[in-house]
């Protein structure tokens, strides 16, 4: 198969100068493989740039897999498909919506973060996020934030959850409404991040993350998001210090937890 941008699009990348990095790669617009390159073999700047990146793959394998691995072949020295193989991948256990909708079924459109995009399909009538799991360690995150998005179900404290996200077949993320027209919290916004907080702590949930960025303001309400660190907690102690160390997070102006908000 020929590297060509039309084969081959890079979806996402984890490079790391100084050790294996890591590629989630879409072949001919329909297979999704994963691939990892030993260090070394590309220059830095063509693996942070997929229009550079592409031409210098080797030619990808025939058959059916979905993990693959380049290596520096022994004999000429050029990059090579050391293994090519149909592996089982990780998968997100906690399934709780009706809903689920394929990765391939989205438009992806801009990128609030690393692992979360903005995003259409036509199954909904207005933009909203994507959050997945990228890469295999990042599948225990999001299936404690699925976990805790079912926690907060219909109680109004985070953004709507909207259905589970898959990648041929397997569950990898989940997809939430877009809160529009909203701010990140300021201390000025204090009773209104204590009053969700609130909300959150009398499920007997601890948030585990509450900097100013995990609170999204809008029309005079908070809306909670990133459940990632949620967990279950009946220790009125630990939920009573969250709660009392609000107001200084919202204070806090080191940029820890910023994101792009529209």
């Amino acid at each position: 198969m020929a590297n060509s941008t039309l084969d081959v699009q890079v979806l996402q990348a984890s490079v790391d100068p100084d050790d294996e990095s890591h590629f989630r790669i879409l072949v001919g617009g329909k297979f999704i493989r994963y691939l990892t390159v030993d260090t070394g073999l590309y220059n830095l700047d063509d693996m942070c740039f997929a229009p550079s990146l592409v031409p210098l793959l080797p030619p990808l394998p025939p058959g059916d897999w979905n993990v693959g691995h380049i290596s520096k072949d022994p004999t000429h020295g050029r990059p090579y498909f050391a293994t090519a193989t149909k592996n089982p991948l990780q998968n997100i256990t906690h399934i709780w919506h009706p809903s689920q909708i394929d990765y391939l079924e989205l438009k992806m459109g801009r990128k609030l973060r690393s692992n979360v995009y903005e995003a259409t399909s036509p199954r909904f009538n207005s933009t909203i996020i994507a959050k997945f799991a990228r890469f295999s360690w990042e599948i225990p995150y999001l299936d404690s934030e699925t976990a805790a998005y079912e926690w907060i179900d219909g109680h109004q404290i985070g953004p709507e959850f909207l259905g589970h996200l898959t990648e041929e077949g397997r569950v990898i993320g989940f997809l939430i409404e877009r809160v529009f027209d909203c701010r990140h919290a300021t201390p000025e916004d204090l009773s209104l991040c204590q009053h969700t907080l609130a909300k959150l702590h009398k499920l007997g949930i601890k948030h585990g993350d509450t900097n100013k960025h995990n609170f999204l303001i809008r029309n005079g309400k908070a809306t909670l998001i990133d459940f990632d660190s949620a967990e279950r907690c009946e220790n009125l102690k630990h939920l009573g210090e969250e709660l009392q160390m609000l107001e200084q997070q919202l204070w806090d102006d080191s940029g820890r937890g910023g994101s792009i908000v529209g």
